[in-house]
């Protein structure tokens, strides 16, 4: 915001704010990874009406967008409140994930990297985010995480922003296919062992597949409805829309 980084990573809706309050920044969607409910091994969960009663976790807050989806989700497959039913505990990802393998957590909703550090923990997900933007009539390939730019320098600078975007694209296509470029950032991955890196490698190639760019904009402006009745107008900001211009068009460079 102050000038000194030409491109940020962070979600659309605080695009959304900063456009209805007169910064007009513009999101390039960049991950569909999606975290999701872990639950251990033997656990009887499989939907999300079994969270009730269960002492869950909850990354990031009461707020946190993908609670509010699930939340959304659960209301409109059974009827269940799981803010009201379930025993919630907010929590930054690695107490949560400790509190679950130490048994003072039922199940855990987390995000995709730190679901990954349990995949081969004994831990299973019992059912992703994705999966509840589906229960919705959402993509279960929405991206709420992206690039951030200014827009007047990204008109400014179209050669060097579609530049950026085409080399990330390629980029992930590398990475998607080749298996030896893996390790060679396989020492940057805090991957202690084989699983633990072949679940984040899987998360993260599974997060490459997205929604064409015409869904990402009408499922955004539906989910943003959504959290915001889940959530309340304090998690849009006090918007009851999502703002016109938050997703960057496609350019020729």
């Amino acid at each position: 915001m102050a000038g000194s980084a030409d491109i940020i990573v962070s979600d659309w809706f605080f695009v959304a704010s900063q456009r209805a309050a007169g910064t007009h920044l513009c999101f390039s969607p960049f991950s569909s990874a999606s975290g999701g409910v872990m639950v251990p091994t033997a656990s009887p969960v499989r939907s999300l009406s079994d969270l009730a009663g269960l002492r869950l976790g909850v990354a990031g807050g009461p707020l946190d967008k993908s609670w509010l989806l699930v939340q959304a989700a659960a209301r409109s497959e059974g009827g269940a409140d799981l803010a009201k039913t379930a025993q919630l505990t907010y929590g930054a990802p690695p107490l949560l994930n400790a509190a679950l393998q130490r048994n003072q957590l039922d199940a855990v909703l987390t995000y995709w990297n730190f679901a990954a550090r349990l995949d081969g923990a004994g831990f299973r997900q019992a059912f992703s985010v994705g999966e509840c933007a589906q229960i919705l009539g959402l993509s279960d390939r929405l991206s709420l995480i992206g690039f951030v730019f200014h827009e007047d320098w990204a008109t400014q600078n179209i050669a060097a922003i579609n530049g950026f975007l085409a080399a990330v694209a390629a980029a992930e296509a590398i990475m998607a296919d080749n298996q030896a470029e893996w390790q060679s950032i396989r020492p940057m991955m805090d991957a202690a062992d084989d699983v633990l890196f072949e679940s984040l490698r899987r998360r993260f190639i599974e997060g490459i597949r997205q929604a064409p760019p015409e869904v990402q904009e009408s499922d955004a402006a539906r989910l943003f409805t959504i959290v915001r009745r889940a959530g309340g107008a304090q998690v849009t900001d006090g918007l009851d829309a999502l703002p016109e211009g938050v997703f960057w068009p496609s350019h020729d460079g």
